[in-house]
């Protein structure tokens, strides 16, 4: 027979390594196990592989910053190869992480992040469709500066929450954690 948890207890997961906070609290674990560690780090791949569209202009400047990408070119050629890839990949990681709750709250809070930094890259997307993209002057400067940006910005956030989760910490992107911490409640 089985007694309730006491007030204050904490209840341990063998799977994760970690702890959950009693009562459905933050429930930050401490210390995720390897495979939780690498299971929060892969749904990354999602914003990283949609971003690098935007790092052409800044491969073709910088022939050295291609290095960051060539490790990944067959995977990225499959995934983009596939009919409707990002899309699947996208509800993929939502229905299956996100909302199966036998994943630690580690791994599901960096699915979270990682398809919310894939949906940042919308806005870019409907900015090309609605404008033309300028081809001279200083407004085809602004453009590939913007294009170098936004690969920048979300291949810095991708790195930071790769790492992050293999060292088991918590990857607190800014404005992006509040909103996956929103989701997982």
């Amino acid at each position: 027979m089985r007694r309730p948890a006491r007030e204050g207890a904490v209840t341990v997961h063998a799977r994760s390594g970690g702890y959950s906070a009693p009562g459905g609290g933050r429930g930050y674990s401490s210390t995720p196990g390897i495979v939780d560690r690498v299971l929060a780090a892969l749904p990354y791949i999602l914003p990283y592989f949609d971003a690098v569209q935007y790092g052409r202009y800044l491969f073709h400047m910088y022939p050295a910053a291609k290095a960051c990408i060539t490790p990944f070119l067959p995977a990225m050629s499959l995934y983009h190869s596939l009919p409707f890839g990002s899309f699947i990949v996208f509800f993929g990681l939502y229905l299956g992480v996100v909302n199966n709750p036998s994943l630690s709250r580690f791994v599901r809070f960096n699915a979270v992040q990682a398809i919310l930094l894939d949906i940042i890259l919308v806005l870019p997307r409907l900015l090309e469709t609605v404008l033309t993209p300028p081809t001279s002057g200083w407004g085809a400067q602004v453009y590939i500066q913007s294009q170098s940006f936004i690969w920048i910005f979300i291949t810095m956030w991708v790195v930071f929450g790769i790492v992050s989760s293999m060292l088991g910490q918590w990857a607190r992107i800014p404005f992006i954690h509040e909103a996956a911490e929103a989701q997982l409640r």
